[in-house]
Order: structure tokens, then sequence, then C-alpha cells
């Protein structure tokens, strides 16, 4: 009898050490690949599973109720300008959602960043009411060398922000556009960027729904002749100086006239902007001071990025007189204050002056010089980080050299309640 017991746990002890055997045959599970933070960048990115590249996504979304008070002639001649005409609704509701995505790794040769946001809105008034889906930017950055579509190398700054709640408000110019350039870095903050910008492709971020016009000529007239397309890019160049008190730019363009009655006649076009920012830690944390002033020839978007006292087709770049090409000018001033009264309230005040001055009223009976004052304050409330409810009010007004019926000094006044959440 003990000796089958024995025979019976050789066979057991056999049997596992097999077993044990067998296992050590298999290759172990791999060990999971948790995602990692990448620190290097700043806070948010974490490195992609297998790369050594470094991803953030964030966005937001939005709701934006605008109404429009009393208003003199304004609904009446000058509501095309602004997307609000007789007919139409007098408030309009914007819900947007937008996402970016901010791709960086370093490389032998410096680091190389990629970056897209594209954004989806449902806008209430007329044109482009519905849905929209677009792309607001999309590029590559190399080094110095920055490629695709981006902010415009010759903006400061820009109507929507940080100053101001309603984007193409106030009088600055404010584009995204399709673009190759280079920055050059100094050192000590200072760089200084050449840009070749498409102006065929800056419509505001959603190009749907803007009833703004664009740096480009596109008016097709009757009596004045037609414009031609784009037949050159426009080259921008700035010099930037960044630093602990704020920062400084002085931007230049050169953009081509041409003429589409014979596709020959042109003339060169030039805007040049001055602007400064200035930090007020004496007065709250993150108080902000911004002023800057434009002025252009044959180049009147560079000047700001829609000029809402009159209708698009009264502020051209050029009229043809005969095979002449008439340039028109246009200029813009712009300041704002922020002041951060807590850490979750705030208040903006803004004011701007626009100015556009027609080469010859008689090229068009549509053409007439025309000023264009803005003003607006924000109050806004942080109430929890990334929560945003904010309230702003504007009123604009627009005089004409000559006053008719037909273009009646008008003014507006707009109010505009925003809920954003940023993640």
């Amino acid at each position: 009898m003990n000796f089958k017991y024995a025979l019976a746990a050789a066979a057991l002890v056999g049997m596992a050490g097999t077993a044990q055997a067998a296992d050590l045959a298999k290759k172990a599970p791999a060990a999971a690949n948790y995602v990692k933070v990448c620190d290097a960048y700043g806070a948010g990115f974490f490195y992609i599973p297998g790369s050594d590249t470094c991803l953030k996504i964030g966005g937001y979304a939005r709701f934006q109720l605008t109404g429009y008070g009393p208003s003199r002639n304004w609904n009446t001649t000058h509501g095309g300008a602004f997307g609000w005409q007789r007919g139409q609704n007098g408030i309009s509701t914007l819900a947007r959602g937008s996402l970016n995505f901010d791709a960086r790794s370093n490389t032998e040769m410096g680091l190389l960043r990629s970056y897209i946001e594209f954004s989806a809105d449902n806008v209430s008034y007329a044109a482009g009411g519905g849905t929209n889906v677009y792309l607001n930017k999309a590029f590559i950055q190399f080094g110095g060398l920055t490629a695709g579509r981006s902010q415009s190398n010759f903006d400061f700054i820009t109507s929507s922000g940080p100053f101001t709640l309603s984007s193409g408000s106030g009088p600055t110019p404010d584009v995204v556009v399709n673009l190759l350039a280079y920055t050059f870095s100094f050192g000590n903050g200072i760089t200084a960027t050449l840009s070749i910008e498409d102006p065929s492709t800056s419509a505001n971020a959603n190009p749907a729904g803007s009833t703004q016009a664009l740096r480009r000529t596109t008016y097709t007239g009757t009596s004045t002749g037609t414009y031609g397309g784009v037949h050159t890019p426009d080259l921008v160049a700035n010099i930037n100086v960044t630093q602990a008190w704020g920062s400084a730019q002085l931007s230049g363009v050169l953009h081509d006239d041409v003429s589409g009655t014979d596709g020959v006649n042109s003339k060169l076009g030039w805007a040049i902007l001055g602007g400064v920012k200035v930090n007020l830690p004496m007065l709250g944390e993150g108080d902000l001071f911004g002023i800057q002033g434009t002025y252009s020839k044959g180049a009147v978007y560079y000047a700001s990025n829609g000029f809402q006292g009159g209708s698009v087709a009264a502020a051209r770049d050029f009229y043809i007189n005969g095979t002449s090409v008439d340039q028109a000018s246009a200029y813009s001033i712009y300041a704002a204050l922020t002041h951060n009264w807590t850490k979750k309230i705030y208040t903006t005040v803004g004011l701007g002056y626009t100015g556009f001055d027609a080469p010859n009223a008689a090229w068009s009976t549509t053409t007439d010089d025309f000023n264009y004052f803005d003003a607006r304050a924000t109050l806004g409330w942080k109430p929890v980080a990334g929560l945003l409810i904010a309230g702003e009010v504007g009123y604009g007004r627009v005089d004409y050299k000559n006053n008719t019926t037909a273009r009646p000094d008008a003014d507006k006044v707009q109010f505009d309640l925003r809920i954003q959440r940023t993640f």
C-alpha cells in the first residue's frame, strides 16, 4: 500500500514539473503601455503611446446671444453690413464647438510642431445661417518656419481678443490666411518675420457665416470696371518685441491691385501698423492696456477686417478710371484696457475709430468717404476654472462725408451675452 502511495505522489510531482516547464516556455504578457505626462511644453501635454511626440487636446463650447437696441437709420440702410436687415430677426444666437490639437516633438534640428483647430457653428442670422463646419487653423512649425493656415503676421491686437467678445466689432485687422513664413529670433524677446500670404483665403474664421469683407479685391463693378484676380501673394513683414513689460510690433504689407478690365494694369498697395500692449500689474494681476494704429493705401482691409459702417461694395481697395487704377485709403486706431477687479471678475473698455477715403466719389454712385466710431464695455465673470460668463454692450456710429437720403448717417446699440466652457 505504501508503495502505491509513493508511485502516485511521484506521478503528481512529475505532472506539476511538466506544467511548470510548459509555463516557462510561454512568453510573458507585454506590460501595459500607459499614457505618460509630458511636462516639457507646459500643462496638458502627454506622450502619444509608442512615440516621443507630445500632444495636447483642447477646445471650447460657446453660446452667444446678440441683440440690437435703439438705432437711427441702421436697420433701413446699414443693416447689411452688420448682418441685420429689415425683415430679419432683431436678435441672433450662436452655438459653437471648437477642438484643437497641438503636437510637438524635439528633433536634432529643433522643435517640430503641428497645430490643427476646427470649429462648427450653428448661427441664426441671415448670411451663413444654419450649421457650418470650417477649418480655423492648420499649420506646421519647424525651427523658424511656419507653413499652413494661421493668423496673419500683419495683425497685432485682434478684435476677437483679449479685449472684446464680438469678433469684427472693433476696427482692427484680424484675419486667418494660408501663409508661408519664417521668423528670425534675435534673443531677448526680439523677433522679425517675413511672410507670403494668400489674401484670397482671408475669410473670417467662419467664411459661410461672415458678412465681412476679405483681404482681397473681389468686387465686380459696372461703370467702374472689374477687379482682377489675385496674381501674387501679399508680402508681409513685422518686427516684434515681447518681454516682461508687454509687447510691441511694427508691421507692413505690400498688396497687388490688379485691374480686371485688361488684366494688365496694376498698382502696388500697402499698409503699415504700429501697436503696443503693456502689462499693468500695479493696477491688478493680469491687467493689460493695448493701442494700435494702421494706415493703408490700396489695401483698405488691412486697416480693418470689416468696414461695418458702410456696405462692402463701398469700401474697395481701388477704382478703375478708364485704364487708371485709383487707390482708396483707410486708417484706424483702437485702444482698450482690461482690469481684473478680482480673480473672478474683470472689465474691459475699448474705443475705436476708422476712416475710409475714396480717390474720387464720382467713380461710383455707391461710393462715399465715411468715418466709423466704435465703443464697447465688457463685464466678465469666471466662477470656476474654465468657465466664462460675460456681457458686452457696444455703440457704433457711421458718418458720411456727403450725408444723403440714400446714405444717411446712422448709429446702433448692440448687446452680447457669452457663456463659454474652455478645456
